[in-house]
C-alpha cells in the first residue's frame, strides 16, 4: 500500500544515489559509464527507499536518520549487484566467459568489487548526508500523513 512515508523514502534516495553516482563518475573517468549509470541508481535507490526506509521510517528523528542509514547498505549493495549482473552479461554475450557455471560466482565476486570501488571518502559523505536527511525527511512524512 502507498503511503507518503514510503514515497518520500523512495524520491529521497532516488536522489541520494544520483548525487553519488555522479561523484563517482566525477572521480571515474576512466570507467565509460554516463547517464544511464545515473538513471539505472536512481532506479535502484527508489526500490531501496520504498522497501527498506519506507517501510521502517523510525521512531523519531534519530532512529528516523539511522533507518537511512541502514538503507544505504542496501542502496550500496542493490547497486553492486546490478551493476556487476550487467558486466557478467556483457561478458556472457561477448564469448568472454566460456563456463557459464562460473557466472555466479563472477557475479558475486564483481558486486563486491563494485561496492569497495564505491566506499570512497567523498561519495560516502555524499551517500550519508543523503541517507541522514531521507530518514529524517521520511520520519517527519510517516507523523504527518496518516
Amino acid at each position: 500500500m502507498p503511503t507518503a512515508a514510503k514515497l518520500i523514502a523512495a524520491l529521497a534516495l532516488a536522489l541520494t544515489a544520483a548525487a553519488g553516482a555522479y561523484v563517482f563518475i566525477g572521480q571515474n573517468t576512466d570507467i565509460p559509464i554516463g547517464a544511464r549509470f545515473i538513471a539505472t541508481n536512481m532506479v535502484v535507490g527508489f526500490f531501496a527507499g520504498w522497501y527498506s526506509l519506507g517501510r521502517r521510517p523510525g521512531h523519531s528523528n534519530f532512529s528516523g536518520a539511522l533507518s537511512g542509514v541502514r538503507s544505504l547498505v542496501f542502496l550500496l549493495i542493490g547497486s553492486g549487484m546490478v551493476f556487476a549482473f550487467y558486466f557478467v552479461s556483457q561478458n556472457l554475450q561477448q564469448f568472454k566467459s566460456k563456463d557459464i557455471m562460473s557466472m555466479p560466482l563472477a557475479w558475486i565476486e564483481k558486486s563486491f568489487e563494485y561496492v569497495v570501488m564505491s566506499l570512497n571518502q567523498d561519495i560516502l559523505l555524499v551517500i550519508v548526508i543523503g541517507g541522514l536527511i531521507s530518514g529524517v525527511a521520511t520520519y517527519q512524512a510517516s507523523i504527518r500523513w496518516r
